[in-house]
């Protein structure tokens, strides 16, 4: 294979790999690849191309200014954004070189074009597939950029003979592609270096393109009974909830859930806030707000939640939610506890204090009369409801049982279904209460906060997530959309607000559990998303204490002797066996690359060529101080023109045998001894030193 075929194959790698870095951050939309595809494939034949191109378009400045002036307008009306404007105009640009590519300039740009794609996909993408884009576009780079030098400098310096060698050799050989290898292979460790120390002024929230959830309404100011209908059936992932202080493992936790959002007021068919006012929570120095007092009785948790864009403003979190900390936007809080932040399309990584719920050890704070009167309200509703739970608590000695004996009828008495066609023509309430006694977990919560009003105890309606899926390989829990779920919380003056969950609906079902390679997967995304991602200032504090407290310790326990080796006696051991194992074969590898002669300096090999030169040098003619040997021949070309073929061929045989390891034939080897014992002629008159520089 010549250079220049290599260095098309390679463009062209390149080019479909920022192509694929685009589609991934969905610059370039779905219905569009096919017609992309085709436009590149087509451009490989561009010869042939660029001929009837030609022969239509004739002006091509006023080309250049129609298509100026297009983009112009799709900057500024058509584009959804200033990015999308630019990308289209990238593209635009790409296609274009492809369809004019000539000259090794050209192949320069397309290389360049290539990196401002993977530029500007960067933006918009955090997916780990852009990590094995950023990695082949690394190898493919150095591997283009080493024979886009090796052809501009045969074009430069190379006499028309050793040019036409150059396009006829094997340059494409295993060493110089295991050469571009082990430089990107440099490159990337550096480029990761970089990344880790760099310092971090602070993380920008990063805004997605990505579709949002199939239906999020459960989650804004007002949700109408059934909205989670088609969420309960998605497996589109909303969250990672990882906990950095434990527990390890998820049965230390019980059972938890990621409240979202309250409603307090109900008008029959939707569930609404009556003050959805959101008040600013002022930031602390270390970028932490405080949303609650802690009360003291039940156990804290620290939360690391990685939240997917799914259109809304709502921060998930295990109640009761103490103080959140975000990177970047601010942090709001209504009067029913919903912690919210105005970035409803970007990716979000946030830290959470929460308190868990217990029963309170002691009498609750009295509700404020008109927090009562809130929490009370009821819309005219059919008397059969209040009669039925008048009679379901009839016996109830105090509220709290009442609301237990409510929850448990519903729990046993109805069932869960997501087939919410009504069986009657009656309000959705009365229908489900009376005629086809099933429904999701929203009817469930609305007919026990509607009952427990009824009996003149405070409740409201809460929509969030149920505890998810356990991935064990990663130590944290995923939550899909199909996870969405209501319940109730309750006020009760002896313990507060309680959360009562009236739903057949199982915590987890085993049949959506993910398969353990999709788990493993998964864990390595997160770790993408957590160290490279989301790593921030702080991370790179504790990152360099911990190094520092590492060297602390071994300083003390080698030298000093005041702390244990890591792994005792036998760690020790095992450590000393392994690096003497390390120097002794790196002392065997230089001996043997020292002392065994290659392939390059066996045979005749440099005597023929040292000939040539004391020869040459008898003449007059010697190598300048950094001069390569085919810039030598060049030179003894056009002082000797007579012996230019013979001085040519025994340069081309020693490059073959010092950088190719080519075993030269007898006939070969004593037709080059000929070669070199006729170069006896003398010179043209002309200075006979060669640059010294």
């Amino acid at each position: 294979m010549s250079a220049r075929l290599a260095l098309q194959i390679c463009t062209y790698l390149m080019v479909v790999d920022g192509l694929a870095a685009l589609a991934l951050a969905r610059l370039i939309e779905p219905a569009w690849w096919a017609v992309v595809v085709v436009v590149v494939a087509g451009s490989w034949w561009q010869e042939a191309v660029r001929a009837r191109v030609a022969a239509v378009v004739r002006h091509q400045q006023l080309l250049a200014l129609a298509a100026l002036g297009f983009f112009a307008l799709d900057l500024l009306y058509l584009a959804d954004s200033l990015l999308d404007g630019f990308m289209h105009l990238l593209l635009f640009l790409f296609f274009y070189k492809l369809y004019t590519w000539r000259t090794l300039r050209d192949s320069r740009d397309l290389l360049l074009l290539s990196f401002f794609m993977l530029v500007g996909a960067s933006t918009l993408t955090v997916s780990l597939g852009f990590l094995l884009i950023l990695v082949l576009f690394l190898v493919l780079g150095t591997w283009a950029f080493l024979l886009h030098h090796v052809l501009s400098e045969s074009e430069r310096n190379a006499p028309d003979p050793a040019q036409a060698l150059l396009e006829c050799r094997q340059v494409v050989t295993l060493s110089l592609l295991g050469l571009s290898v082990a430089a990107s292979f440099a490159s990337f460790l550096f480029t990761a270096l970089f990344f880790f120390v760099m310092p971090r002024l602070g993380q920008a929230v990063l805004p997605s393109k990505g579709q949002l959830g199939a239906m999020v309404s459960g989650f804004s100011d007002r949700v109408e009974l059934g909205s989670f209908g088609t969420i309960q059936t998605d497996a589109t992932i909303v969250m990672r909830v990882e906990f950095p202080e434990g527990p390890a493992v998820p049965q230390g936790f019980g059972t938890l859930r990621w409240r979202g959002v309250a409603f307090d007021r109900f008008n029959g068919r939707e569930w609404s806030m009556s003050r959805p006012e959101r008040r600013v929570i002022p930031r602390m120095f270390d970028r932490s707000t405080t949303v609650a007092r802690g009360r003291g009785v039940g156990p804290v948790i620290i939360q690391e939640i990685d939240l997917e864009p799914i259109g809304t403003e709502v921060l998930f979190a295990a109640p009761r939610v103490l103080a959140i900390t975000l990177s970047a936007g601010p942090v709001f809080v209504d009067s029913l506890g919903a912690v919210s932040s105005p970035v409803p399309q970007a990716r979000l990584h946030y830290r959470v204090l929460s308190e868990l719920e217990v029963p309170w050890p002691g009498p609750a704070r009295a509700l404020p009369e008109e927090e009562r009167e809130r929490h009370l309200q009821l819309p005219p509703l059919s008397p059969r409801i209040h009669e039925l739970a008048r009679e379901l608590t009839r016996k109830s000695p105090d509220q709290w049982t009442a609301a237990l004996r409510l929850r448990d009828y519903l729990h046993t008495t109805f069932r869960y279904s997501l087939d919410l066609k009504r069986a009657s023509g009656l309000e959705p309430l009365e229908d489900f209460f009376f005629a086809s006694r099933s429904g999701n977990c929203e009817y469930f919560a609305a007919g026990l906060a509607v009952m427990l009003r009824s009996l003149g105890i405070p409740a409201r309606v809460v929509n969030g997530f149920q505890q998810g899926e356990w991935n064990p390989y990663g130590g944290y829990f995923l939550v899909r959309q199909r996870d969405a779920h209501s319940w109730v919380e309750a006020y009760f003056p002896e313990r507060g607000w309680v959360s009562l969950d009236p739903s057949p609906r199982g915590e987890f079902d085993a049949s959506w559990a993910s398969s353990a390679a999709f788990q493993y997967l998964d864990a390595v995304r997160m770790r993408w998303h957590r160290y490279v991602v989301n790593w921030s200032f702080g991370d790179q504090i504790k990152a360099s204490g911990s190094m520092r407290q590492a060297a602390v310790y071994w300083r003390r326990a080698v030298f000093d002797k005041a702390l244990p080796v890591p792994g005792g006696k036998r760690g020790a051991v095992v450590g000393a066996v392994l690096a003497g194992v390390l120097v002794v074969a790196i002392l065997v590898w230089r001996r043997s690359s020292t002392s065994t002669p290659s392939r390059s300096r066996r045979g005749l090999s440099f005597p023929l060529y040292e000939m040539m030169l004391r020869r040459l040098a008898r003449l007059g003619l010697s190598p300048g101080r950094g001069e390569t040997a085919r810039e030598f021949c060049g030179r003894v070309a056009a002082r000797l023109p007579q012996s230019r073929d013979a001085v040519l061929e025994i340069t081309c045989a020693y490059e073959e045998v010092r950088f190719g390891g080519v075993a030269l034939g007898g006939e070969q080897l004593a037709r080059l001894g000929q070669l070199a014992e006729r170069l006896t002629v003398a010179p043209a008159p002309a200075s006979s030193a060669g640059p010294r520089g």
